[in-house]
């Protein structure tokens, strides 16, 4: 399995049937209309660098975290002194061994759920302020950031690397379905070795099966079809993509946070426009939150030799922005 973020890959396996009917070929145009959709953090005429997916979502972990921490700890004290503290009348006996034994699983249980709350409450804070996709024209890669030193990149070639537009289970709160672009690096065997997402996820209320749903999705596409011709034409004829901010401030952060939704918007149901009001209260603390673990973290350092090969040299193109 590989994790990215709080998002989980299998690997070391076959593509799916799914994955194959969804595939984003690199050599095929995806959508009559290249946007980015506020995926970019910056563009020249060597390499474009983009979001990962999970980029537009942070704060939401810790949000979470928030309810979680204060009540596991509740419970967990609230354990240790029914277990530390029983009555001098009640008998010694096996009945009691066997309590105690049922408390000690609920206490371990208990830890558990901290343990795992802690691991995404640090998905978030003191970690890197974001994870960039670099895509490079000059020697056609594509790099995943994942963390410092060489080990940290995931370099793929472009020609070789399959996209594909991912559906995601749909959330039990919100009752959206998230789409996401995916990139399997694929071994001589086809088998998936690594994989990396790609630009702004999208949501939906609605199935692909209808226009509306479809529409959405076709967002993917479009994001897809902005990076598949800057690979083979460079920035000249794309539009001027509305940059994503990479300075850590909180007026960035809620930049980026009232932007998340507008997917949900743009479908004109008036379901999500009555959960974008309800839910007002928490996209500010979100952005709230969003801003302090960007705070927290660290800026991304690119390996030299990824610096190295994103140099401007022999491309006649001028920087686009």
């Amino acid at each position: 399995m590989a994790l990215e973020g709080s998002l989980w890959v299998k690997l070391n396996r076959p593509l799916t049937d799914e994955e194959r009917q969804r595939q984003l070929r690199v050599d095929a145009p995806a959508s009559d209309t290249p946007r980015d959709n506020f995926s970019v953090f910056s563009m020249s005429d060597v390499f474009l660098e983009t979001t990962n997916s999970l980029f537009r979502q942070r704060g939401m972990l810790t949000y979470a975290c928030l309810f979680l921490i204060p009540f596991g700890l509740y419970i967990l004290f609230g354990q240790i002194y029914d277990m530390t503290h029983i009555p001098d009348t009640v008998a010694r006996d096996a009945t009691l061994t066997a309590v105690m034994v049922g408390m000690a699983l609920i206490l371990v249980a208990i830890l558990g759920l901290l343990g795992i709350t802690l691991w995404a409450f640090l998905q978030e804070n003191f970690t890197w302020t974001r994870t960039p996709i670099r895509f490079n024209r000059q020697n056609r890669m594509v790099y995943a950031y994942r963390g410092a030193g060489a080990k940290g990149v995931i370099a793929v070639p472009w020609d070789k690397a399959f996209f594909f537009v991912e559906k995601r289970r749909k959330d039990t709160v919100s009752r959206v379905t998230p789409y996401l672009i995916r990139c399997h690096v694929l071994d001589a065997n086809s088998n998936v070795v690594q994989s990396f997402s790609v630009g702004s996820r999208v949501t939906s209320f609605l199935d692909e099966s209808t226009p509306t749903g479809r529409d959405i999705v076709k967002g993917l596409s479009d994001q897809f079809e902005y990076i598949r011709q800057y690979m083979e034409k460079g920035p000249t004829d794309l539009p001027i993509p509305d940059l994503v901010p990479t300075r850590v401030s909180l007026p960035n952060s809620f930049k980026i946070w009232t932007r998340a939704d507008r997917e949900l918007v743009r479908e004109g149901n008036p379901q999500a426009h009555r959960l974008i009001r309800m839910f007002s209260g928490f996209v500010f603390i979100t952005a709230v939150l969003h801003y302090i673990g960007q705070l927290t973290s660290r800026q991304p350092a690119w390996p030299s030799d990824v610096l190295r090969d994103c140099e401007r040299t022999a491309i006649d193109e001028p920087m686009k922005v």
